[in-house]
């Protein structure tokens, strides 16, 4: 019998059956996005389970097959209620969750484990208005960018800041998808019309999505501005008088939030402007004016679930359906 080839590291880590190996062989098969927020959800219930403050990256998953299914599914039930207790939206305590039952299907499909841990998230329920600001404070917001870089003391700050704003509103993307594009995801003169290719939401590959002649507008303005040859660096920066555009760090998801805080106040926006709300006033507004495909292509949205909650904000067809139903 011929001994065993010898293994390189790589297929030894890739054979491995140690808990560390397959848990980092199941973060490598997520998404950038989604991978962060289940590595946070498996430190949060290692600390929980465990009251080390930095527990490693394996001790959920070692923690969960060790103790069994039905102790396994105790533990992640506690956790989730005590998540509850502590006043997190439902949408974020079943992340949470799914992150832990993702990592005990990782370890069955490793052979550590039989069993799988189902039905535990709690029913997601709406916490708040999705709509975001309504679209005459959009406008309002925009107009006083657009005066703003129209005006003899044009800024960076308000060619970039415009860029932003139309891309999570005019274009419905999501904060991460605008933070993470890079000069080279901006193809403005391409055949079927401008179009930036953003990491979207659970995607591993970038996918292009199309955007209007304002978005496009102020996208080449800011260009222009930001400089550097280089294809893969960040498309929004931050801006200060130390760095050069080669050099320049991207502009992170919290600046953003901050920026659009501080650019509604100054436009007279009474509504609280944030990232999302952009985007879901961005999905209101075309419930209220196009049709569920339209909604659907907006959002990148496959199945209705979601679209369904921004057609449920609109009441006009419900107060149509009373003057057709009531006697």
């Amino acid at each position: 019998m011929n001994p065993s080839p010898k293994l390189t590291p790589a297929a030894q880590c890739a054979s491995g059956v140690d808990p560390a190996h397959v848990v980092h062989r199941w973060y490598a098969s997520l998404g950038e996005s989604t991978r962060r927020k289940y590595r946070l959800a498996l430190t949060q219930f290692g600390t929980w389970a465990t009251g080390e403050s930095a527990p490693s990256a394996d001790l959920s998953m070692r923690i969960l097959v060790t103790a069994g299914r039905a102790s396994a599914r105790g533990m992640v039930c506690a956790w989730r209620d005590d998540l509850l207790e502590q006043g997190r939206a439902t949408a974020t305590v079943a992340a949470s969750v799914s992150a832990l039952a993702s990592c005990v299907t990782a370890a069955r499909l490793a052979g550590l484990c039989e069993w799988a841990i189902e039905k535990v998230a709690p029913k997601i329920e709406p916490r708040h208005d999705r709509s975001g600001p309504q679209h005459h404070e959009v406008e309002l917001l925009l107009a006083r960018l657009d005066d703003e870089v129209a005006g003899s003391h044009r800024t960076a700050f308000a060619v970039r800041d415009t860029a932003i704003v139309r891309l999570l509103h005019g274009a419905a993307l999501r904060r991460f998808e605008v933070t993470g594009l890079r000069l080279c995801d901006v193809q403005l003169d391409h055949a079927d019309g401008p179009r930036v290719l953003p990491l979207r939401k659970g995607k591993r590959e970038r996918e292009a999505m199309l955007i209007g002649p304002m978005a496009a507008e102020s996208l080449r303005k800011w260009i222009a501005i930001r400089g550097t040859d280089r294809a893969d660096a960040p498309l929004f920066t931050r801006l200060h008088a130390q760095q050069d555009a080669d050099t320049a760090t991207a502009l992170s998801g919290e600046a953003v939030r901050q920026m659009l805080r501080q650019r509604a106040a100054q436009a007279g926006v009474r509504a609280i402007v944030r990232p999302n709300g952009l985007r879901h006033s961005a999905a209101t507004h075309c419930a209220r004016n196009a049709s569920l495909a339209a909604l659907k292509r907006l959002g990148g949205w496959v199945t209705l679930s979601s679209p369904a909650r921004y057609l449920d904000q609109d009441d006009k067809d419900r107060r149509t359906a009373l003057q057709v139903v009531e006697c």
